[in-house]
């Protein structure tokens, strides 16, 4: 059964080998899991436009940002059976001394606040983001 959780990147702990980590909110806000790997169905990718600046006024990070969506059991990137290829999968990053928002790695001109699903890796974070000709809403260039 997959539940509504809210996943973030954890100031605080990393794995020996750098990996980061991340904390797994519940509906009710208790973290309840710390992962270095996680899938999420439907998700929407969320940034407070106050913690933002808070971060770039203080040169201090503090959680602010967060993925929201539906844990699933088990990776799709490594699943072939989805139909979905590899090449459909884009990398997507947050840095909120650059960006106001999750972007794609290969051109940070363009905001992702949603996808069909995101998967944490140790590699990074991978979203599957169908062509917005289909969509509309998904991503779209920053101004």
């Amino acid at each position: 059964m997959m539940k509504k959780v809210q996943v973030y990147r954890n100031l605080h702990r990393t794995e020996e080998d750098g990996t980061h980590v991340y904390s797994v909110r519940n509906d009710k806000g208790i973290v309840e899991d710390h992962v270095t790997e996680i899938t999420l169905s439907r998700p929407i990718l969320r940034v407070g436009p106050k913690g933002n600046q808070r971060v770039r006024d203080e040169k201090r990070k503090n959680v602010h940002a967060y993925i929201q969506g539906m844990r699933m059991k088990e990776s799709l990137i490594d699943d072939y059976g989805t139909g979905i290829e590899l090449c459909e999968w884009q990398k997507i990053t947050y840095n909120p001394y650059k960006h106001k928002s999750f972007v794609l790695v290969k051109d940070e001109s363009v905001a992702v606040r949603e996808a069909w699903f995101v998967e944490i890796r140790r590699d990074g974070v991978w979203a599957y983001l169908p062509e917005p000709s289909t969509t509309g809403t998904m991503y779209r260039k920053t101004s």
